[in-house]
């Protein structure tokens, strides 16, 4: 019965260690207002309590805030006291939605051995205020004005119409026979201002980095490549993990910056090279967009 007896032991330590590590985070949110307007700014906190051991991940900029849209996010620096480390964030949030209340409860996730834990926060909800009655809407009142207004008329508008028509006739003639030329040349232009308008965001956070080094600056560095390379390829980048990204673009330089900031944001792992890493990011985006002006002057404008 002596080995009947350590099994038992063993399970009875295995089962205290799974029921340890599946315990809920039980985290918590909070309006700091009672009520919002619509498209008008609300504050919602987040905050979580868990043993120092456990590694954790908050919603970021990627996640549905349905009903509402994130606007910015403020997180603070992690406090540990006795073994319980506290991680608190401030979403802001706006919402068009015209329900008189609104909830969101958010999820927090804890990686595991094998998979990641979802650990969902309380609902809260925020009351709507709505600038206008079902009563004013339904008896409008219009404010009249019959004074007159003297109209000089000395453009002939049935003449200025046909000449305008004309010049759009011909105009469309010209496009068609020649392959679209005017559409091709509208195209680049789009593109070519888009591109440098990315150029100069990323720029810009790039200088914030090398003045202060945060995955917050990477976090924005990368939201900001990912909306910009969807813009020009067409597939939903945004929605995509770091993997998904590496399998549709399949670059090993790519593939490395994406694994190695992943590890630096998440993992909190060093990132010595940080700027080779940046430049390849910066480097398919030029790569991608010289690739969609090949394929604007082919005559292809997905």
């Amino acid at each position: 019965m002596k080995w009947l007896s350590v099994f038992l032991v063993l399970i009875l330590i295995w089962w205290n260690t799974l029921a340890s590590a599946q315990e809920a985070l039980n985290p918590k949110i909070r309006f700091l207002a009672d009520s919002v307007k619509v498209g008008q700014p609300v504050q919602l906190s987040l905050q979580v309590d868990y043993p120092y051991s456990r590694r954790i991940l908050l919603p970021d900029t990627n996640h549905n805030f349905e009903p509402f849209e994130l606007q910015r996010k403020d997180f603070f620096s992690t406090r540990t006291r006795n073994g319980i480390s506290r991680d608190c964030v401030i979403y802001t949030l706006s919402t068009f939605q015209l329900d008189t209340i609104q909830h969101i409860q958010l999820p927090v996730y804890e990686f595991a051995a094998v998979d990641s834990v979802v650990h969902l926060s309380n609902f809260d909800s925020v009351f709507l205020v709505k600038q206008l009655s079902p009563k004013d809407l339904a008896n409008p009142k219009f404010k009249s004005d019959l004074a007159y207004e003297n109209v000089p008329k000395s453009i002939n508008y049935p003449y200025l119409l046909l000449g305008f028509g004309v010049v759009v006739l011909l105009l469309v003639g010209i496009n068609l026979f020649f392959n679209r030329p005017i559409q091709r040349f509208i195209y680049l232009i789009v593109e070519n201002r888009r591109h440098k308008a990315f150029l100069k965001q990323f720029a810009r956070i790039q200088s914030q980095m090398e003045r202060s080094l945060s995955t917050d600056k990477m976090d924005q560095l990368l939201v900001a490549w990912k909306k910009y390379i969807q813009r020009v390829n067409g597939k939903p980048f945004t929605t995509f993990t770091s993997t998904e990204i590496s399998h549709v673009l399949p670059d090993p330089a790519l593939k490395q910056a994406l694994s190695e900031i992943d590890r630096w944001i998440y993992g909190g792992i060093e990132m010595p090279d940080w700027r080779n890493r940046v430049e390849s990011l910066k480097g398919i985006s030029v790569l991608m967009f010289l690739q969609k002006k090949e394929a604007i002057r082919s005559g292809k404008f997905e």
